[in-house]
């Protein structure tokens, strides 16, 4: 009777084990999926909801210059931005009341800013500068801005670069 006792207690330990492992590599590829990001080249259908959004016309000529989008992790922590040049800027009449010209004095949305700018220069040079981003060159639309402890922790922002005809998008929550 001992036998079969040692059997089944050995076969335990092994089922443990192999569960275990199992566990493990799938913790850490989902880990691993949920921190890693890519730089891409987005298509036009990619950005479309940047210039709806900011009720830009999609009816014209644009290319998009860069891009990244990084995963997201379980709570919604994300970084993404474009980067779009734009043959034209016309903005709906919806959406006029929404742009205004920088540069932003508001600290918590000057905070928000340098924080996106920030983090997509580290990722492409197309984005500009936090002091090009916050200037008199630029119009802005604060779409969101997510605060936690009176600091931000998400944005999505959307800026329009007049002499350089490009739309900047960068939206992230950390």
């Amino acid at each position: 009777m001992a036998q079969p006792m040692k059997w089944l207690r050995l076969s335990l330990q092994a089922i443990g084990a192999l569960s275990l492992l199992l566990f493990l590599a799938a913790a850490a590829l989902i880990v691993h999926g949920l921190a890693s990001g890519e730089n891409i080249t987005p298509t036009r259908k990619d950005v479309l909801f940047v210039l709806n959004w900011s009720g830009i016309s999609t009816d014209q000529d644009f290319k998009v210059l860069a891009g990244y989008r990084s995963s997201r992790s379980l709570t919604g922590d994300h970084f993404d931005f474009y980067c779009i040049q734009l043959s034209r800027f016309e903005v709906a009449e919806f959406a006029k009341t929404q742009w205004h010209d920088g540069p932003e004095t508001n600290p918590l949305l000057v905070d928000a800013l340098e924080l996106g700018a920030n983090e997509a220069r580290r990722h492409s040079d197309c984005f500009p500068s936090p002091r090009e981003a916050n200037s008199a060159a630029m119009k802005m639309m604060f779409c969101s801005v997510t605060l936690h402890d009176r600091e931000p922790n998400g944005a999505e922002i959307i800026l329009y670069d007049l002499g350089k005809k490009r739309l900047y998008y960068v939206g992230y929550k950390n």
